[in-house]
């Protein structure tokens, strides 16, 4: 089985040089390709200039064509498989955000969703598609996404013709999707192109069947449960018998939790061990070409970051460990830490672990009892306090704010090695920041407080 690890580009994405050492580290433990999910860091020309990297939309200036051509040689240089993603309906907010390609939405206050009924629709993804293929002429697979399309036959163009069609809002999707898939395989009759199966999983296997899509697609079925809270079904594998070839996809970051900071490896194992034991136990009624391990940076666009890389390789190793070795013992593949030598970004991660400790000791003394008792918003407004008793807040508020300034030092220069100009201020002003303006705060409060006589009475 192929094991491929998908890198979600729509959220820090890395710069060239670290991404090599990544790729050099995940051949080492067993991966056998990629998955570049590109969004707006692919440099789309003509018409699609304003949606990826050549106007930098992403804020990360990344990634120029020669940048592109680089990470698909470093991958193959490597023995691994590079596979290309590009959305083509649900998770479309990179595009249709902007002015020009507004009137695609289904949704008019989403950019989510892009209308499959409007004929520029077609047009659009047709040349999105157009663009990562000329920039890899030798493709063994292309993934089209097709997730997640929370919006269907909402605008009027697509109610009227969900309503005479056989099989109502159904068809829309199936057809949008034969569509592009036809166009693929007419442009690379020999490669295999697969998208996420979500929304094909309420399709009844009649419909399926019908619609010949089984002979065009792999699907990839997705589930990033532990394993306690895993299930797929028996239903669902009848229902894909029409599909030759299916592939499993798992997570090793970023199903956590929409704004984690840290990936926790017995989490992510125990998403490999339940998928490991649904392979196998529907070995006879699906043909499993691989296994995606999953690694978003973000739930959505629009979506704060998630676990940034660095953080997450130890459970990247310990889950592709697990697949190569699914008899041996989980607790002898979990890897919590990694040797220096195999950890790439391993001051940031070292950081960011640091900073997780800090935040929750500066989170205790912001809602902690000291706080509550001598220095509560009634007593600091009615000026109420005794120095003596705030002396103790302050000092620890200082150390907390000293700590954490020096923290959001190292994290600004260790993330700019990593990653690019928007992702490292985002990451650091969405984790740090904010914490720091609340600690800084309280330390001003109490210092002041501190250096005043006991009050008398409370101003009422």
């Amino acid at each position: 089985m192929h094991r491929i690890v998908h890198l979600d580009f729509k959220g820090a994405p890395l710069k060239v040089q670290y991404l090599d050492q990544v790729l050099e580290s995940i051949r080492q433990w067993g991966a056998t390709g990629v998955l570049l999910e590109w969004e707006d860091t692919f440099p789309y020309s003509g018409e699609l200039s304003i949606i990826g990297s050549i106007e930098n939309c992403n804020g990360d200036h990344m990634y120029t064509m020669d940048e592109v051509q680089q990470i698909l040689q470093a991958i193959k240089s490597k023995g691994l498989e590079p596979i290309q993603l590009v959305q083509t309906i649900g998770h479309m907010e990179f595009v249709l955000k902007h002015p020009a390609f507004r009137e695609l939405r289904e949704e008019p206050r989403s950019p989510a969703v892009l209308c499959p009924t409007k004929p520029k629709s077609l047009h659009l993804v047709k040349a999105m598609i157009q663009n990562a293929l000329d920039a890899q002429p030798d493709a063994k697979y292309f993934h089209i996404g097709a997730d997640e399309v929370w919006h269907t036959a909402i605008c009027e163009d697509c109610q009227r013709k969900a309503s005479v069609s056989e099989h109502k809002a159904t068809s829309l999707f199936l057809d949008h999707i034969k569509d592009l898939l036809i166009f693929l395989k007419m442009q690379r009759p020999k490669m295999n192109v697969l998208m996420w199966d979500d929304m094909l999983r309420a399709i009844g296997f009649e419909v399926l069947e019908k619609s010949n899509i089984g002979k065009l697609v792999e699907p990839v079925v997705w589930n990033y449960n532990v394993a306690e809270h895993f299930f797929v079904g028996g239903e669902l594998w009848r229902n894909y018998r029409i599909f030759p070839k299916v592939w499993a996809a798992s997570a090793f970051k970023g199903a956590n939790g929409s704004c984690q900071m840290l990936s926790p490896v017995s989490r992510y194992m125990s998403n490999q061990q339940a998928w490991i034991r649904e392979v196998q136990a529907n070995a006879d009624r699906a043909n499993f070409t691989g296994v995606i391990l999953t690694g978003w940076s973000r739930f959505d666009h629009y979506a704060t970051l998630c676990e940034l890389l660095p953080v997450s390789l130890p459970a990247l190793y310990s889950c592709l460990s697990i697949w190569i070795h699914p008899n041996d013992s989980i607790s002898s593949l979990t890897h919590e830490v990694l040797p220096e030598n195999q950890w790439a970004g391993l001051a940031v991660a070292r950081a960011v672990h640091s900073l997780v400790a800090l935040r929750d000791r500066a989170n205790q003394l912001l809602h902690g009892d000291a706080v509550s008792t001598w220095l509560n918003p009634w007593q600091v407004e009615r000026g109420y306090t005794c120095p003596v008793q705030v002396d103790g807040i302050a000092g620890t508020a200082n150390e907390i704010l000293l700590n954490l300034q020096c923290l959001e030092r190292e994290l600004s220069a260790q993330l700019s090695y990593i990653t690019g100009p928007r992702s490292a201020d985002e990451w650091i002003g969405s984790n740090i920041t904010p914490l720091v303006s609340k600690v800084s705060a309280l330390h001003r409060q109490a210092a002041r407080t501190a250096t005043e006589q006991p009050s008398v009475r409370p101003v009422l």
